[in-house]
């Protein structure tokens, strides 16, 4: 039982081995294509070297018959990686066994027995179960392809049945450790890849955007900066030589591109204290330029990792706004003005009226305007026509504005 024993902690520690390994070797290989082609031949070849390994380690029934667990190390490896490198695998310890004690018929049949298994552990990792199911379902059909080998080699059912009882315990126990640091190994694994696949999604989305972007830790160092954040503030450099950097030395080197250098930092300070979220807040600077800045804490799980800062230009968008209000103001004076005389028009006059009747009704004052009329103007108009009768308009408007 301690050689048992023995072995299961050897494929532990195998396990952890080759998986810091396969992070130096494997993962640094470029191209979707090879990476799978080469994680296929390590995870292979690994436990392939896992199951000779095994056999030295092994408790020897006979002379020529030996028993160990190396076929775990082919249902783990074909559990996360799949049947090639289980074969893979198995051929090698086969090959091992025949090298290592000799081409018998106990080592040909031990040879046969785990590549076998290894088919099998294939088609049963494609069943519908979950993970650990699965796993000691191969675990089961690895010890039945034990029992039959045994079975053939010693001529007595009963024989095998013993030593099967003996390993039973031990295989499963075995089993289920090596099937949670499998488990452990596979979701750290896949976990760092995808946390490594975000970064990195991040960072390009971070390094192009068209906005001043600046992340911050708690203790207000700058953790990622990005170009444009640089160039709208006139920061010399690459972006990333900032990084570890106090934040706080970034913004005294703009603050004197702004008209209130003053108001920046402590707006930037109680921002920072307060931990609110803030969102298009206008920033000019002595240039003309308007940026407007957004503030957002970070929290994980309740817990406050730090801060972030965006800041865009929207100069041009200020001066389209300024530019409309202006013909919009404009528009609306035209709106209010005949079009012939200049004169404020009957529009104008109700919306000034509402104002007057208003503030003379709150002050207690009289409200009055003046309406004239041209005397015989359309004999004016038939005996000089239209256009001079237009001319003879535009001059009694502008006496009355001079009288007014």
């Amino acid at each position: 039982m301690s050689q048992l024993l023995f072995n299961i902690t050897l494929i532990i520690s195998f396990m952890f081995a080759a998986s810091i390994v396969r992070e130096q070797i494997i993962s640094r290989v470029e191209g979707i294509k090879r990476y799978k082609m080469y994680r296929l031949i390590y995870y292979g070849c690994s436990y392939g070297l896992l199951g000779s390994i095994l056999m030295i380690y092994t408790i020897k029934i006979d002379s020529t018959i030996i028993l160990d667990l190396r076929f775990l190390a082919v249902t783990i490896v074909c559990l996360y990686a799949g049947i090639v490198p289980a074969i893979i695998a198995a051929c090698i310890i086969g090959v091992m066994r025949l090298l290592l004690f000799g081409i018998t018929a106990s080592g040909i049949i031990g040879a046969a027995a785990i590549i076998v298994m290894a088919f099998l552990s294939g088609w049963t990792v494609r069943l519908p179960y979950r993970p650990f199911i699965r796993f000691q379902l191969m675990n089961s059909i690895s010890l039945l392809c034990v029992f039959f080998s045994l079975s053939f080699l010693f001529k007595d059912i009963k024989h095998a049945a013993t030593i099967i009882i003996y390993l039973l315990p031990a295989s499963f126990i075995g089993g289920c450790l090596v099937y949670l640091v499998g488990r452990y190994i596979y979701v750290s694994r896949v976990t760092t890849s995808q946390h490594k696949k975000l970064s990195k999604m991040f960072s390009v989305m971070i390094q192009n955007a068209k906005t001043g972007t600046m992340i911050e830790t708690p203790e207000r160092e700058v953790a990622v900066i990005n170009q444009t954040f640089c160039d709208m503030f006139d920061i010399p450099g690459p972006p990333n030589q900032y990084v570890g950097l106090k934040s706080n030395q970034l913004f005294l080197s703009h603050a004197p591109m702004l008209k209130d250098p003053a108001r920046f930092l402590k707006t930037v300070e109680s921002t920072v204290y307060s931990k609110e979220s803030i969102v298009d807040e206008e920033i000019t600077f002595i240039n003309g330029k308007i940026y407007a800045r957004d503030y957002i804490p970070i929290y994980e799980d309740h817990v406050y990792i730090g801060h972030y800062w965006e800041y865009r230009d929207i100069t041009e968008k200020k001066k389209a706004e300024c530019d409309l209000r202006k013909a919009n103001k404009k528009l609306e004076m035209l709106s209010m003005k005949d079009g012939l005389t200049g004169l404020n028009n009957r529009r104008s006059l109700d919306k000034q009226l509402e104002i007057e009747w208003k503030y003379a009704q709150e002050e207690k004052e009289p409200l009055s305007f003046l309406l004239f009329d041209i005397d015989y103007f359309k004999a004016y108009n038939d005996t000089y026509g239209h256009i001079q009768g237009d001319e003879c308009l535009k001059e009694v408007a502008n006496i009355a504005k001079s009288v007014v």
